[in-house]
């Protein structure tokens, strides 16, 4: 088959978005497929283009064993950029699959942002393609959820629309949590074209942790500092913990991560170090070095389970999920210490309960995480799974 990969998120830019679609197309092209991804050029998290990309209009390369068309967008930094950001990016990816010469089979999509489904409705009718909508999370529901956007406001209402006349046009809708299914489902889609492919462990170089050596106690959190991630509590946290030689740190960067600062510093909470964004495999390092990594989301977050969880687990560091629905249900059954999102006290009481078990009792916890990983089908296995799937659309 010819696919049409659509994303706004692709490597070299280090999210678990990225990585997700760079192993549903590596497994596509395993799969005998020829596959191109139709992204923009790397902004992510920082939000502006690297030096060389800034004049560009069209770029077409390689990653691996994919073709890459990127293609340009507009990068502001203005009330209302990040929205023009999307959009502009859309246009883009949807007058080149109007336009190309180039015919496909099928169309992918992955979401957030919804923004896509434009490109992706507009492709699938001019290259009469099936289309396949890899939904991350679900809109409007999740901004609803976080605050961001009013149920009964121009936005939320606009979104639903757009989501609804998507997903009865799609083939294939694919969601990460049952949560999400669910969610889909409830819009009138019939289930026999949903199907969950979650996120999971992915193949991790194996890390020797090393002794903490006099060292503090650290609490790492490890990934985008988003408007989902409950970044506050985790500030609150460590400020219980000041005193106890227990350190905060903080890898990555995002929306929130100036503002942490900010707050650190206007706080006087010493014990939090930001390292901010570092290529992955030395992220995964930090993690193993680690005596415990945390997972917060913002309350009413119910159907996202965040792929950083599965990395901590996969170089044997302890986790502890502050967060409520499918991300609490999957890190207690993985072995996850979880707390309620939101609440500071506890998590600084688990991290404190963490602290006190001496290096053995940590490892072993550690352990008995990557295990319990391991024993389950890792993203590969996932993604092939989708791949054939995704065949079958096309007999």
């Amino acid at each position: 088959m010819r696919v049409a990969v659509l994303t706004h998120f692709y490597p070299p830019e280090a999210c678990a978005a990225a990585t997700r679609v760079q192993s549903l197309a590596d497994a596509l092209v395993r799969s005998g497929n020829d596959v191109t991804v139709i992204t923009n050029f790397p902004s992510f998290p920082q939000g502006r283009l690297h030096r060389k990309d800034r004049f560009k209009l069209f770029e077409r390369g390689s990653e691996g064993n994919c073709t890459t068309v990127r293609l340009f967008s507009i990068l502001a930094r203005i009330p209302g950029g990040r929205l023009l950001h999307w959009l502009s990016a859309s246009l883009a990816a949807t007058a080149h699959l109007v336009f190309t010469i180039r015919r496909y089979d099928v169309i992918i999509a992955s979401m957030p942002p919804i923004t896509l489904a434009m490109p992706a409705m507009a492709g699938a009718w001019r290259h009469r393609a099936k289309l396949v909508v890899d939904v991350r999370d679900v809109f409007p529901d999740i901004a609803i959820a976080m605050g961001e956007w009013r149920r009964e406001g121009f936005l939320a209402r606009t979104a639903e629309f757009v989501v609804r006349r998507l997903y009865r046009r799609a083939d294939l809708v694919v969601a990460v949590t049952p949560t999400a299914i669910s969610q889909i489902a409830a819009r009138g889609i019939d289930r026999s074209k949903l199907m969950l492919a979650r996120n999971a462990a992915e193949d991790v170089p194996v890390f020797n942790r090393p002794p903490r050596n006099g060292n503090p106690f650290t609490a790492i959190y490890a990934g985008n500092l988003g408007v989902a991630t409950d970044v506050d509590v985790l500030l609150s946290a460590a400020a219980h913990l000041k005193d106890d030689g227990v350190r905060l740190e903080i890898v990555g960067d995002g929306a929130q991560a100036q503002s942490a600062r900010e707050r650190a510093e206007r706080e006087a909470i010493t014990n939090v170090v930001f390292r901010g964004v570092l290529p992955r495999a030395q992220a995964l390092e930090r993690i193993a070095a680690a005596q415990v990594a945390l997972v917060p989301l913002r309350a009413g977050i119910e159907e996202s389970v965040p792929t950083k969880m599965y990395d901590a687990f996969s170089v044997g560091c302890p986790v502890i999920v502050a967060a409520s629905g499918e991300a609490a249900k999957e890190g207690a059954a993985l072995g996850a210490t979880c707390t309620q999102p939101g609440d500071a006290q506890s998590l600084a009481e688990a991290i404190h309960r963490l602290a006190a078990m001496n290096e053995r009792e940590l490892t072993q916890l550690g352990e008995r995480g990557r295990a319990a990983v391991q024993a389950r089908s890792g993203r590969s296995a996932i993604m092939s799974e989708l791949c054939a799937r995704i065949s079958s659309l096309c007999c």
